[in-house]
């Protein structure tokens, strides 16, 4: 039986998904990459999955990976608060409640001297 007690989270990190992203329209013509990083935490117990080793009692990230890009396929987005938050919707669909869900999502836009890309956070409270 699972212990209630335990702090379980499930990570996908460093995603990269390809999006028409961008405030102008020259921007937002020619897809680019960014980073997609999911935090699901399990604040009740920890997944079935722990105990059965069964794929059917967890949340499959393969299943929910396919499925955040065919949410946001072929849409525009000028900013990335609005893809945060379609990627967030999209996700927190597929998975089991009362889990918890954060995305960080990293856009890499040129500008002179910025190495590590802009981030923005979505998401629930831990």
């Amino acid at each position: 039986m699972p212990n209630k007690k335990l702090y379980t989270t499930l990570s996908v990190r460093g995603l990269e998904l390809n999006v028409n992203l961008g405030w102008r329209d020259k921007e937002r013509k020619q897809e680019q990459p960014v980073l997609l990083d999911l935090i699901i935490r399990f604040p009740a117990a920890p997944p079935a999955a722990c105990e059965t080793d069964e794929l059917d009692d967890t949340v499959c990230y393969a299943t929910l990976i396919e499925h955040i890009r065919h949410a946001i396929a072929h849409k525009k987005y000028r900013l990335v608060e609005h893809l945060s938050a379609d990627i967030y919707r999209s996700a927190k669909t597929r998975l089991p409640r009362p889990c918890r869900l954060k995305i960080r999502l990293t856009k890499f836009p040129k500008i002179e001297g910025l190495m590590g890309g802009v981030t923005f956070d979505y998401g629930d409270e831990a």
